[in-house]
């Protein structure tokens, strides 16, 4: 059996400002946080955080399979979805 390690996600949710015609941070916004276990097909949910003032997106999770951890945003009126690519852990 594995021991489960503490991980701390990050992330920085943007979207364009077309005003400034740059990326700014995209506060308040809920974002799910997924894992897929090494071999699966899919991602699963783990659970939803909110992005803070700044962008900042961060939680911590515990991990004790290998797989990969991903945000996924799934967007609003006025901002399209968006899927970060994964990050693989290897938990030994």
């Amino acid at each position: 059996m594995r021991i489960p390690h503490t991980l701390t996600v990050k992330g920085a949710p943007t979207r364009a400002d077309w005003e400034t015609t740059k990326y700014s941070g995209y506060a308040g916004q809920p974002v799910v946080l997924q894992f897929k276990a090494k071999n699966a097909t899919a991602y699963k949910t783990v659970k939803t955080v909110t992005s803070a003032a700044k962008r900042a997106l961060t939680t911590t999770v515990k991990a004790s399979a290998n797989g990969s951890f991903r945000y996924r945003f799934a967007g609003t009126a006025t901002t399209g979805a968006a899927t970060a690519t994964g990050d693989y852990v290897d938990v030994k």
